[in-house]
């Protein structure tokens, strides 16, 4: 019989020097690459809302030059406003936005004192809640508009929900 212990003799093994080596530097590695990770997320989640709302632009406009007017009334959050079932893609309109929460379309309501004629609000609904933090908000701000969530068409409305004015 063998002894067990002249198997191991011939083979290399870590020392605690090198262990701790390999540890620290891939503790550095997660210290720069996270925050920049953070940033890549921000700015897809921000593109994908910019995209959104240039898409519901274009088809609300649309259905502006075509009826004259802007749909009707109010729509609950995540359902596509009367009328414009033809204009919206319904699987882009109902589903939970990049940043939480649902569209909503607005007509004549009031935000910060004054009424927005015509507006898509990114709004909570249910289990769905706008989970968005203000540098994202002031990314997407920038992406498409003035970079100030106090004015301009991109702004925070009633209960800090994100708005944005298609009619002032």
């Amino acid at each position: 019989m063998s002894n067990p212990c002249t198997r191991w003799r011939g083979l290399q093994a870590f020392t605690l020097l090198e262990i701790g080596v390999m540890t620290l530097l891939f503790g550095l590695l997660t210290v720069v690459a996270v925050p920049q990770i953070k940033k890549w997320i921000v700015t897809a989640r921000s593109k994908a809302v910019t995209d959104d709302l240039r898409a519901f632009t274009q088809a609300f406009q649309t259905y502006l030059r075509e009826k004259g007017d802007w749909p009707p009334g109010l729509a609950a959050a995540g359902e596509i406003p009367p009328g414009m079932a033809g204009y919206l893609r319904q699987s882009n309109w109902e589903k939970v936005t990049p940043v939480g929460g649902y569209y909503r379309w607005e007509k004549n309501q009031k935000h910060n004192d004054r009424t927005v004629r015509a507006a898509i609000v990114i709004s909570s609904k249910g289990q769905a809640r706008v989970t968005v933090d203000r540098i994202q908000l002031e990314a997407i701000d920038r992406r498409c508009d003035d970079g100030n969530l106090a004015a301009g068409s991109f702004l925070l409305g009633f209960a800090n929900e994100p708005v944005f004015i298609l009619e002032p």
